[in-house]
């Protein structure tokens, strides 16, 4: 940042004050939230899907489930390498 921001004028700082002095009292009364809550809107019922995309997703499923059967049941060898290593990196220095 190479350029300061101004000082704060009185009437910024006074209107600040006074909006965070209202929040805490509001925080403060028991039902000032509750009567300015929106009502909740019910969400719109969604459209059956097709036969065709059921079955698709099913099979996605069933494919995706066989995968991971497959990768969960290979056993590593003992003593093997890790397969990722954290090293930290030093920060660079200079322009970006």
């Amino acid at each position: 940042m190479s350029a300061e921001r101004p000082p704060m004028n009185r009437r910024h700082f006074i209107h600040v004050l006074a909006a965070s002095g209202a929040a805490m009292i509001a925080t403060a009364l028991p039902g000032a939230n509750a009567a300015a809550a929106p009502k909740a809107v019910a969400p719109k019922p969604r459209k059956p899907l097709l036969p065709t995309i059921q079955r698709e997703l099913r099979a996605q499923e069933r494919a995706i489930a066989d995968m991971l059967k497959v990768v969960r049941g290979y056993e590593l060898p003992t003593g093997s390498a890790p397969a990722v290593t954290f090293r930290a990196m030093r920060a660079r220095r200079g322009a970006r």
